[in-house]
């Protein structure tokens, strides 16, 4: 009867730490909602109001312009949200597919300076964005890249397949090499076992790699806001302009910052069966 009242006792303190932690985890969350959903007088009243009449503003701020003779129109988020769209899912699709490939072959062969150049290949991403911001501008000015979606594109590939590559030769370091020798003794090709084999015990790798590779070009800002000035402009350096009649409309940056969240939810809740097994798939291998 005492073991299973402390057994109790720790299930309801763990529980009680786990609740606690969520509600300090979602607290941001919940206050940038209600401040999308506040007038400006809501946001700077003091102290600040929990209780309130909600408005759709910051939301209607964030697709409609209103202009000084009141005519209204169309706002240009919805060209920099497709623009978001295009250039992150490109460039996270195209950069876990090629390291893929590319942590496959650092996984299976041996090479001259494998060592090296897997060094090289983690130090891009070492640098911070702004130790190299002014080169690229340069070479893409030089090379007509600059504010186009394929140049941003390109720009987003070079910068997650060195993590890309990483992540997938660990999952691929897990998976037994017995099981491409047995089919290459059978007859098959390296790429069908590849193809048939391994890329389905490392699913839940692949799913977790897209993850981290879209949350970064999905939210990257440091490079977009240099080499993007119209056509090519992504989602969060239109936000950084969320300039109103009064000066910065905090109720439509909150609203923005909703918008910019929903992808990140959505790709996350589809890939939700895979993600937990791949975070801990390559690791689970080599200790096996």
């Amino acid at each position: 009867m005492e073991e299973s009242n402390t057994l109790t006792l720790k299930r309801f303190i763990i529980l009680a730490v786990i609740a606690v932690w969520v509600v300090f985890a979602m607290a941001p969350l919940v206050w940038l909602f209600m401040s999308s959903l506040k007038t400006r007088l809501d946001l700077f009243s003091m102290p600040p109001k929990f209780i309130f009449k909600p408005t759709l503003h910051g939301y209607e701020a964030l697709f409609i312009t209103t202009y000084a003779d009141g005519t209204r129109k169309v706002s240009e988020i919805i060209g920099t949200m497709f623009n978001s769209i295009l250039i992150a899912g490109m460039g996270t699709i195209l950069a876990v597919a090629l390291g893929t490939m590319s942590g496959y072959a650092a996984s299976r062969f041996e090479f001259k300076a494998k060592g090296d150049f897997m060094f090289f290949v983690l130090s891009t991403r070492m640098l911070p964005a702004v130790a190299v911001l002014v080169s690229f501008h340069i070479m893409y000015a030089r090379l007509g890249l600059a504010d186009t979606r394929f140049g941003m594109i390109l720009l987003y590939i070079l910068v997650n397949i060195g993590l890309a590559t990483w992540i997938m030769k660990g999952f691929f370091d897990g998976v037994p090499r017995d099981l491409e020798e047995v089919a290459l003794v059978n007859g098959y090709s390296r790429l069908w076992a590849f193809r048939k084999l391994v890329l389905p015990m490392v699913k839940g790798g692949i799913a977790a790699t897209t993850g981290f590779c879209f949350i970064f070009a999905w939210n990257e800002f440091t490079f977009a806001s240099i080499i993007t000035t119209t056509r090519a402009k992504t989602l969060p350096v239109r936000i950084s302009a969320a300039l109103g009649k009064e000066g910065l409309d905090w109720a439509m940056v909150a609203a923005a910052g909703i918008l910019l969240i929903i992808p990140i939810v959505v790709l996350f809740y589809l890939i939700r069966k895979h993600l937990l097994m791949g975070m801990t798939f390559g690791v689970l291998g080599k200790k096996e």
